[in-house]
């Protein structure tokens, strides 16, 4: 599976980073389950996985948030991505566009 990040910080906090984002510097736990998540992400080929992984708690969004899929890092803040699968199968999934970090139920 391949893995995008959409915005910079999303990849310098893989590569770990930190440094500069400080609302993360803080938080080393945080960067920690992000990473590994992440690495479960990659392990990923097929939309029925991310199902049987339940502490990934995944979701696909509604309303505002249509084409988006969320993970959770951890039970507060989430990974948003997007899913992108073959044309010829639409349950197998060749990338992930991740798009955000985001704080679950933060307005």
């Amino acid at each position: 599976m391949k893995i995008d990040f959409t915005k910079e910080y999303l990849s310098d906090l893989y590569e770990g980073k930190v440094r500069k984002y400080k609302k993360y510097k803080s938080n080393p736990q945080l960067v920690k389950q992000y990473i590994k998540t992440i690495n479960k992400l990659k392990g990923i080929t097929r939309i029925e996985q991310l199902y049987q992984i339940k502490s990934l708690n995944y979701k696909k969004k509604v309303s505002n948030l249509e084409g988006i899929s969320a993970v959770w890092i951890n039970k507060q803040y989430r990974i948003l991505f997007r899913e992108i699968a073959t044309y010829s199968e639409s349950s197998v999934i060749d990338l992930l566009e991740i798009e955000e970090i985001s704080k679950h139920y933060a307005k």
